[in-house]
């Protein structure tokens, strides 16, 4: 697996997050917050048609298959 930063996603890539695979949909970055950082939102897919919102900074390394 690559690792890539979350606000470096694309739709379409392959994650995993806690052994589960999910495909992402869409990104949104917000501005800058009180702790100094920017924060990405990723609204993901389970194969099953689950939607998933996670939300990490944007510097946060994601697993990308």
């Amino acid at each position: 697996m690559v690792k890539k930063q979350a606000k470096d996603l694309k739709k379409g890539d392959k994650i995993s997050i806690g052994g589960e695979s999910l495909i992402v949909e869409n990104i949104e970055i917000s501005g800058i917050g009180k702790q100094g950082t920017q924060k990405t939102r990723i609204t993901a897919s389970k194969a099953n048609g689950e939607k998933v919102v996670i939300i990490r900074p944007s510097e946060y390394p994601m697993d990308v298959s």
